[in-house]
């Protein structure tokens, strides 16, 4: 099992001019504790849980401070506030910076607000998706001389520079939370980071069912294939014991559910595209740390042998890789969260 981290430089416990050097040294010791990637969620107007707006900067300076960490952005959100070209050429900006650790993982967003303020139809993100996907295809697979035409970007030969180390064509993966996104995934040979799952683990192995059976029909190369499945706990933390752990970071977890969790959904589950986030249990049980942490795989709260038990189950499902949102409580409680986790969790599940 791989161990991830994915941050929004949540600003509940720390000032946003101190928490993106926090995060910075949070990232150096998970560097050095043998997390597989980092990644932040690029986010807009939604402060102060969600706080980087600029990923690229951010990983700029990660970059400079770590040897072998991934750094794969969670996520690129390809909408038309992003022409594709510059997406490819600030994500090799990091890669060359980072001497060849990028990847990429893109999505849609869910973020109404965000979308209303950059003018895109939330019903028709799915098309922009699509067509920004299929232009950075056409960019990775020919820098020199990259071309593209569709609906929403248009654009004649042109050399896009700088270019990935090697000029290879990156390991790309799609954050996904619906049974059909899962499909969609398959179907463009990417990797899938599961996420926000709290409709249960029933409904995850669905949605994992669907992505294996999607991927193996998939027309896409098999050398730009990238067949590895993730998942994306919403909220983590790791304490000596599961009381230490739910003393530091309870109430962290049940702040996010109970609000920002649940105004992103909210507001989402209106639109027609995004149908699938059914969250009236989740407003039902919010409150409750137990449900949370036990009946859904968005929470991980507890000791080691918690998180040890919890990979079990989930590789058990065909999860290769784990990715923890540790962010929100107070940096001290963070980096020994991360020790912790890379000293005994990793260590113990290796071989899984």
């Amino acid at each position: 099992m791989k161990w991830s981290i994915i941050q929004e430089a949540d600003a509940s416990s720390s000032p946003t001019e101190r928490r993106y050097h926090e995060v910075i040294e949070e990232v150096a010791l998970a560097d050095t504790m043998g997390f597989h990637a980092y990644g932040c969620s690029e986010q807009h107007f939604f402060p102060p849980k969600f706080n980087v707006s600029a990923p690229e900067v951010l990983y700029g300076a990660i970059a400079m401070r770590t040897e072998r960490i991934i750094i794969r952005p969670m996520i690129v959100v390809p909408m038309t506030w992003h022409h594709p070209i510059l997406i490819a050429e600030r994500l090799a900006t990091v890669d060359i910076l980072s001497k060849g650790r990028v990847e990429m993982a893109s999505g849609r967003g869910i973020n109404l607000h965000t979308l209303n303020v950059f003018g895109v139809d939330p019903a028709a993100t799915r098309d922009i998706y699509k067509d920004a996907m299929n232009a950075l295809d056409a960019i990775f697979e020919n820098p020199d001389e990259a071309e593209y035409h569709g609906k929403y970007w248009d654009f004649p030969t042109t050399t896009v520079t700088p270019q990935l180390v090697g000029k290879r064509f990156p390991l790309l993966s799609m954050a996904a939370s619906s049974v059909d996104s899962h499909a969609v995934a398959g179907e463009r040979g990417y990797g899938v980071i599961a996420f926000d799952n709290f409709f249960g683990f029933d409904f995850l192995e669905e949605c994992l069912d669907t992505y294996r059976k999607s991927i193996a029909e998939t027309t896409v190369a098999a050398d730009r294939v990238n067949n590895h499945v993730a998942l994306c706990v919403g909220t983590a933390f790791c304490g000596a014991t599961t009381e230490k752990a739910r003393e530091q970071s309870g109430g962290e977890v049940l702040d996010y559910y109970q609000n920002a969790a649940i105004e992103t959904f909210k507001r989402m589950a209106g639109q027609a595209s995004y149908g699938h986030l059914k969250i009236d249990e989740l407003i039902e049980k919010a409150d409750d740390l137990d449900w949370l942490t036990e009946a859904t795989s968005s929470v991980m709260l507890g000791d080691p042998d918690y998180f040890v038990r919890r990979a079990e189950k989930l590789a058990a499902m065909g999860v290769e890789e784990i990715v923890l949102r540790i962010d929100g409580i107070p940096h001290e409680y963070i980096m020994e969260s991360i020790e912790l986790i890379g000293r005994e969790i990793i260590p113990a599940t290796e071989s899984l």
